[in-house]
């Protein structure tokens, strides 16, 4: 596969543009269970997220074998609704789950920008290089968005991809298909980077992307072999890359 100056640049997130600690869901649910207007049963956070952790296991959603087999996604806004409707969770009339997400995964999730990540991008904006995101996750696409825009405040992302919106997941080509119809370039122009094999760098080759794959913050793949594409362990030899191909 041909290196050559892209035109546009698509970004996994997690582990790759934001660096993600451990999940904690009990805090999660705690922080938007003091909204709530019922709860009769008087369940916890804790208990909501023993109830998730039931489901994952019964619809296979964190398997690191099958993961990444998996190429439709299931809504986190509709796990919860499920959960807070078995126990009779009510919320003040008008009330969108999705609006609690960022505050859910904020609690749950703690982030901060990758390192260099942030000098990467203002020298794609210096370079006149278009930036999108494309990650597979069950939070709507307005929650991440918030979250990177919270994080990276000056990145200029055209668009923000969540696979929870889109239904289909990477390596399916269809999530791929969609993001480059909306960045109006034909794949061959585009690199996309991220953190995992399967999803990020298997995918994005299979639709004619040239495949960046970040290393630096790796916790799955580590045993994969790249046969295309480059592989990179911080964003300056990126930079460095990209300003030798003129």
């Amino acid at each position: 596969m041909e290196m050559k100056k892209p035109e546009f640049i698509m970004f996994d997130y997690g582990q790759t543009l934001l660096c993600e600690g451990g999940y904690n869901g009990s805090a999660g649910f705690d922080s938007i269970l003091r909204y709530a207007s019922a709860n009769p049963m008087g369940v916890t956070g804790a208990e909501l997220q023993a109830e998730e952790e039931k489901l994952n296991v019964e619809l296979d959603r964190f398997n690191n074998t099958s993961r990444n087999k998996r190429l439709t996604e299931y809504p986190e806004e509709s796990i919860n609704r499920f959960l807070l409707a078995k126990f009779g969770i009510e919320f003040p009339p008008g009330t969108d789950l999705r609006d609690l997400e960022p505050e859910f995964w904020d609690a749950a999730n703690p982030c901060q920008p990758c390192e260099g990540i942030g000098e990467l991008l203002n020298f794609l904006k210096g370079e006149n290089i278009r930036i999108g995101v494309v990650s597979n996750l069950s939070f709507c696409g307005r929650t991440l968005e918030k979250r990177i825009r919270g994080a990276l405040p000056d990145a200029d992302f055209e668009f923000v991809i969540s696979s929870c919106d889109y239904l289909f997941r990477k390596p399916s080509r269809h999530i791929f298909e969609a993001a480059l119809a909306r960045a109006g370039v034909s794949p061959d122009m585009v690199w996309f980077c991220g953190d995992q094999f399967i999803p990020d760098i298997q995918g994005s080759a299979a639709v004619g992307m040239f495949p960046v794959w970040y290393k630096g913050h790796l916790r799955f793949d580590s045993e994969c072999v790249l046969t295309e594409g480059i592989e990179i362990y911080h964003w300056s030899e990126l930079i460095d890359i990209i300003r030798s191909l003129g």
